[in-house]
């Protein structure tokens, strides 16, 4: 209940300031600094509640781990570096200060996190400032630590999950939840070589429509289709119309241009079109 009376105090607090500098400075700037404080914010309580963590720094990141996990520190801030660059090339961004990783012990430290239940599972996750990892040892079955590490080396979430620390940071959330998971999923691709498949991810089948993406895409019972689609439309927007294109639109989201017309003025046309000529070009 207490946490709740926060949070409310927080949102209303949010209200009237995004009210007051939509009257001094106009709508898009007001929602950028707002939306700037509820992260920074966010990181802060993060990096705040880590009682019994260790930290370890490398050039560009900020490692909290709990003492059990000490001898991977070395791994994730390496594998962590080797895709930075890869991901600030694809965004177009380099963040500032170093980037904060939290890895989790187990899955039920990471649950706790976020308020989960136990039907919730991840091994990466980007909020509000901060990339949680939950331990490599958990997730990967290895019989040794070299075993551990090679698999960590081709499956890790890092470049995904940087992915979106870095648009995140370009844009101050000014992208729709399906343009950020379909990136991340393409720049992990070409980083690791990993893409996430299941059998629920086949198109053939009845496919969200651009509105179910845009409006509810964590709410999409079949999140293996959802994110599946998200991917294939940003890479058929980086293949018909060029990276530079990507680029472009990108570019415009970090400039404050709403997603809409920030796609009208990369591809000179607007996202149903852009949906409905993917859609056509889907083998069926």
């Amino acid at each position: 209940m207490r946490g709740q009376r926060v949070n409310r105090g927080l949102l209303a607090s949010l209200v009237a300031a995004a009210l007051v500098l939509c009257v001094l400075i106009g709508w898009a700037p007001a929602r950028a600094a707002v939306y700037r404080y509820y992260r920074e914010h966010g990181r802060a309580r993060a990096l705040a509640g880590l009682p019994g963590f260790d930290s370890q720094g490398s050039e560009r990141f900020v490692l909290y781990y709990r003492p059990e996990d000490a001898d991977l520190a070395a791994l994730i801030l390496e594998v962590a570096e080797a895709a930075y660059s890869h991901v600030v090339a694809q965004v177009g961004h380099r963040p500032e200060g170093r980037v904060p990783l939290i890895v989790y012990a187990d899955r039920a430290e990471l649950r706790a996190a976020f308020g989960w239940g136990s039907d919730q599972s991840a091994v990466g996750v980007y909020w509000r400032g901060t990339v949680r990892l939950l331990s490599p040892r958990v997730w990967l079955a290895a019989s040794d630590e070299s075993e551990l590490r090679e698999s960590f080396l081709r499956r890790n979430p890092l470049a995904h999950e940087l992915t979106h620390y870095v648009l995140d940071e370009l844009t101050d959330g000014n992208y729709p939840r399906w343009f950020t998971e379909g990136l991340a999923q393409r720049v992990e691709e070409q980083a690791t070589g990993y893409l996430w498949l299941e059998p629920g991810a086949s198109l053939d089948q009845a496919l969200y429509t651009l509105e179910d993406l845009a409006a509810r895409f964590d709410a999409l019972p079949n999140q293996a289709l959802a994110y599946r689609q998200s991917y294939l439309l940003v890479s058929y927007i980086a293949e018909r119309w060029g990276e530079g294109a990507l680029a472009g639109l990108i570019a415009r989201l970090g400039e404050g241009v709403p997603f809409e017309r920030a796609v009208q003025l990369s591809l000179d046309r607007g996202m149903p079109e852009v949906y409905r000529d993917w859609l056509a070009s889907v083998p069926r």
